[in-house]
């Protein structure tokens, strides 16, 4: 069965800057319409979509169309929006568009008998509506009794060729909408802005298009590019721009938008700017994307930030010096198992934890884990910024009372081209050759606790081995 569906939507909203123009937002209901079927066009006013192939999949015309309306509504609500939406089906897309059209103007007319559809809702036929009102054509049946070859020779042949596509004498012919791999746009702002914060409101105009655009692709970004255009009578460079980049591909676009607003709260702009433009640098497919289900937001997204876009957030705010993340090492001497660096340049790793920890239930990889775990639970919760060194009793030592040894020794040793520092008279790192053991204390609990090894065999009237407390376990 042939199904068309004609879509026009508008925005009410109070005084103030619309969100975005007539063209983005058929640009967009365009976007989200690509959700449901892939043959989708932009004809005059209205967005066209050829759903005839699509409705078994989604349960039938209405609950397709019940699933659309919901689609809209949920996009403009996640912008701030309140969207007024008109919708005519029809066989053909003619008849569908011509539908909307006379509903639009009269209220409960969208399933008006194609003969009854008035001429002015053919767009072939609006060039030519003062002859055809005083020859008597009011609708599409009274244009259908007259004789073909007086039309085509008086009107043209365009209005023959509309008339048989309406009817399904002809295919509907129609340039389909495909979404370019990489968004891009621009647009001039209402005034000139002097201030990086009052950018925002533009960027939020962007950042709408941008968020249509990603749920037609099914994908999420993970960075772009947002460039001010500034006054060139100014002796400043023509642009400035920013990136912002994310750990994980995001669709719902809230954190990208908190990102920018950090951004911009710390932009001093050299010179007014008068236009703003937005381009998707990297872009990731994603499988359980918003254009494959029900709702705008991915499946099982929790409530409230994740680390990650916490960890992003700060770091636009505070300075990326400023935010670090601890990162192992690898090397086997304690004081060098990790190491604090910015925690943007941690963020993959990060990101990349919850995969590993999926990955961890694999029962080859248990395995492979086991051992390191035995050798793992000899390294303390905390370790010391330096060694305490302690008082023994004989070859024990002492701290806050006798200790009980309940493991070890773990030997470290370090030496060699670990230790090439000293060869130019710079001691970088200290030489591990240690024992460890630990230590059970009545008042501090579980101790980590290393005596030192010579690493030559040394005479026997030397001092005994001396004993430092490095860690505490929880």
């Amino acid at each position: 069965m042939l199904c068309w569906i004609a879509l026009q939507t508008a925005i009410t909203t109070e005084a103030g800057p619309a969100l975005m123009d007539e063209a983005a937002l058929q640009r967009s209901v365009a976007s989200l319409a690509l959700g449901f079927t892939p043959r989708v066009a932009l004809v005059d006013e209205a967005v066209l979509l050829d759903v005839s192939g699509s409705l078994r999949l989604f349960g039938g015309l209405a609950r397709l169309m019940q699933l659309l309306e919901q689609r809209l509504i949920e996009f403009f609500e996640a912008n701030r929006a309140v969207p007024l939406i008109r919708r005519a089906q029809g066989a053909t897309s003619l008849i569908a568009l011509g539908r909307l059209r006379h509903a639009t103007g009269k209220p409960g007319q969208g399933r008006t008998r194609v003969a009854d559809l008035p001429m002015h809702t053919l767009t072939a036929a609006r060039p030519h509506l003062g002859v055809l009102e005083r020859i008597g054509c009011r609708s599409w049946d009274d244009l259908l009794r007259l004789p073909r070859d007086g039309v085509a020779r008086r009107f043209g042949a365009e209005l023959l060729e509309a008339l048989d596509r309406a009817r399904g004498s002809l295919p509907d012919n129609h340039d389909w909408l495909v979404l370019p791999e990489h968004f891009e746009e621009k647009i001039e702002l209402n005034a000139l802005v002097t201030h990086g914060p009052a950018l925002m409101a533009g960027a939020e105009r962007l950042l709408a298009s941008l968020h249509a655009w990603l749920l037609g692709r099914q994908s999420g970004i993970c960075a772009l590019k947002l460039t001010w255009h500034l006054d060139k009578r100014r002796d400043v460079a023509p642009t400035g721009e920013m990136e912002v980049r994310t750990a994980q591909p995001a669709q719902d676009l809230r954190h990208v938008t908190r990102l920018i607003a950090e951004h911009l709260a710390q932009q001093k702009l050299p010179a007014p700017v008068h236009s703003l433009s937005l381009r998707s640098l990297v872009t990731e497919p994603l499988v359980d994307a918003a254009a494959a289900t029900t709702s705008l937001l991915m499946e099982a997204r929790q409530q409230g930030d994740s680390a990650v876009e916490l960890i992003e957030r700060l770091s636009a705010r505070l300075g990326p010096a400023q935010v670090q993340a601890w990162q192992p090492c690898a090397d086997h001497r304690p004081e060098q198992m990790q190491r604090w660096v910015s925690a943007q340049g941690a963020m993959q790793s990060i990101a990349g934890s919850a995969h590993q920890t999926r990955v961890r239930g694999q029962k080859g990889l248990k395995k492979a884990e086991a051992g390191e775990a035995r050798i793992d639970a000899l390294y303390p919760t905390w370790l010391l910024p330096e060694p305490l060194r302690l008082a023994a009793v004989g070859d024990s030592p002492v701290y806050q009372g006798p200790l009980l040894r309940l493991a070890g020794p773990q030997r470290l040793e370090a030496s060699g081209w670990l230790m090439s520092g000293e060869a130019a008279g710079v001691r970088s790192k200290p030489a591990a050759i240690r024992d460890y053991f630990i230590y059970r204390s009545q008042q501090a609990g579980l101790l980590w606790i290393f005596s030192e090894r010579l690493p030559v065999p040394q005479p026997a009237h030397t001092q005994r081995q001396a004993w430092y407390l490095h860690g505490f376990f929880a």
